[in-house]
C-alpha cells in the first residue's frame, strides 16, 4: 500500500467523517474505530494500541495495519475542540518524533492528521509543501488529510 492509497481510503469516507464532526461529540474516538473499519474493508489486518519495542514499550502505536507480509505503523491525529487550528500540526509533529522510535521492521511509518477548519487545513498543507519528500496532503469535502512518512 502507498500513502496515496491510504489517503484515498480515508477520504472516501469524508461524508461520514463530516457527519461525525457535526455532532460535536468525541468524533476523534469515533474516527479511531471508523479508521479500523475502513482498513478492514480494504482487506488489511489491523491491530490497535500495539506496544512499541524496547526501550519504548510504555508507548502505544495507534494502528498496526498489515497486508500480506507488509506491515504499516500508523499514528493518527485529528482536529478536535482541544486540538484545533495550529495545535493539530503541533500534535502531529510530536507523533512524527514518537513514530521514529517505533523500530520494528515495517514497510512504512505514517502519521495521519485530519483537519476540518480552514486554519488547520492551511497549516497541514503548508507543512506538506515544506516537507514534500515526506508528506502528502489531499482534501475531500471539508476534510483535509495529511500523511507524513517517517
Amino acid at each position: 500500500m502507498k500513502n496515496t492509497e491510504l489517503s484515498h481510503i480515508i477520504l472516501s469516507d469524508h461524508s461520514r467523517i463530516e457527519a461525525a464532526i457535526s455532532t460535536g461529540a468525541a468524533w476523534e474516538v469515533w474516527f479511531q474505530v471508523e479508521f479500523l473499519i475502513l482498513l478492514r474493508a480494504a482487506r488489511l489486518g489491523v491491530a490497535r494500541e500495539v506496544p512499541y519495542p524496547e526501550p519504548n514499550e510504555t508507548r502505544r502505536l495507534d494502528v498496526l495495519a498489515s497486508q500480506g507480509v507488509k506491515s504499516y505503523a500508523i499514528e493518527v491525529k485529528v482536529e478536535s475542540a482541544t486540538n484545533a487550528g495550529d495545535k493539530l500540526l503541533a500534535k502531529a509533529r510530536k507523533d512524527i518524533v514518537k513514530l521514529a522510535k517505533y523500530t520494528e521492521p515495517v514497510e512504512a511509518r505514517w502519521v495521519v492528521a485530519l483537519a476540518y477548519s480552514d486554519e488547520a487545513k492551511h497549516m497541514l498543507h503548508g507543512f506538506t509543501v515544506e516537507n514534500s519528500g515526506h508528506a502528502i496532503y489531499n482534501e475531500a469535502g471539508s476534510i483535509g488529510c495529511m500523511i507524513f512518512s517517517v
